[in-house]
């Protein structure tokens, strides 16, 4: 199962500690015994991953689901080499892999998928309120997830969207969420970058502590992140959402879903399916962005081929 490194190399660097970690232990030889890469520990896709698994299990007797850390672009480089069955994903970023686009050096066929959860949001958020809008992080050092996330690459698009990059800053600090919120609180960053469901647990901590500004992006920038990636779509942060945002902001996303190894067992892809449409109740119960998620919502097309198994499932029902 387990493929050639070299085969199909990606621009982004697989030498980072996350893409690393995730990479470092081999799946286990037993068909049933799964490994399932998720996010970064204090983020949303950690615990989403770790109810999956849980549903799955108690549906599925011969199967087990062992939940790893990941990012975004490196869960689908530990599918490619067979280092994992199953990963949380951006919707953005697995077309991208598919197709070989940028940052992907020739494509990653072997990802199909399985079932769309939520939409993830942009949210730059900043406790130095001279900052007002993107263009003012200019000068300010800025918290970032560690390179092989999506996000930290969706931080350098944005940038990029209003003619800035890393270098127009006065500093980048690569970090796990829970570490970016423990920078924002003592003052040793200006703002972070997250893209994930609202209202964002790290958000909401700094905002406990501390004013905060949600910063937008406009429209040109929006159509900016478009001509990069047609996969961007239009989202707004309703007021409220935050203390202190007293208005709509107006923000960019995509979606989050659950993909895995084409080559993964049809009737397994179809088991762990079935097993996350019946115990919707119990994921929404375990995450809030899960609440309003239904079967019709999990079949939609991303983009991306679906496992013959869930595509089964999904027709069995109705909801394709």
């Amino acid at each position: 199962m387990t493929r050639s490194m070299t085969r199909r190399a990606t621009r982004w660097t697989a030498g980072t500690a996350l893409a690393a970690g995730v990479l470092a232990t081999a799946v286990p030889a037993a068909a049933t015994d799964l490994i399932m890469v998720s996010g970064s520990q204090g983020g949303t896709w950690f615990p989403m991953a770790g109810a999956i698994a849980n549903v799955a299990e108690q549906a599925l007797d011969d199967v087990s689901i062992q939940v790893r850390p990941g990012g975004g672009l490196a869960n689908l480089r530990a599918i490619e080499v067979g280092q994992a069955h199953l990963a949380v994903g951006n919707t953005i970023s697995t077309v991208d892999a598919r197709a070989g686009h940028d940052p992907f050096e020739a494509a990653i066929e072997n990802v199909c998928h399985i079932s769309y959860m939520y939409p993830q949001y942009i949210q730059a958020v900043t406790v130095n309120l001279d900052v007002a809008a993107m263009e003012d992080l200019a000068g300010h050092r800025l918290a970032v997830t560690p390179r092989g996330n999506t996000a930290e690459l969706v931080a350098r698009q944005t940038l990029e969207a209003y003619g800035l990059s890393y270098d127009d800053l006065d500093g980048v600090d690569f970090a796990a969420m829970s570490d970016q919120v423990n920078m924002m609180k003592d003052g040793q960053v200006d703002a972070f970058f997250q893209a994930t469901s609202i209202p964002a647990g790290v958000v909401m901590d700094v905002a406990a502590s501390t004013d905060i500004r949600v910063l937008g992006i406009s429209d040109d920038a929006f159509a900016g992140l478009q001509a990069i990636n047609p996969g961007f779509g239009r989202l707004t942060i309703p007021a409220d959402t935050y203390p202190g945002q007293d208005a709509d902001v107006m923000t960019a996303g995509w979606g989050t879903h659950i993909i895995a190894d084409c080559g993964l067992d049809e009737e397994i892809a179809y088991g762990i399916t079935r097993a996350m449409v019946e115990g919707l109740e119990e994921l929404g119960t375990a995450i809030a962005p899960l609440r309003a998620l239904d079967p019709a919502t999990m079949a939609q097309d991303v983009g991306v081929p679906f496992h013959p198994g869930a595509e089964r499932y999904y027709r069995e029902i109705g909801a394709l």
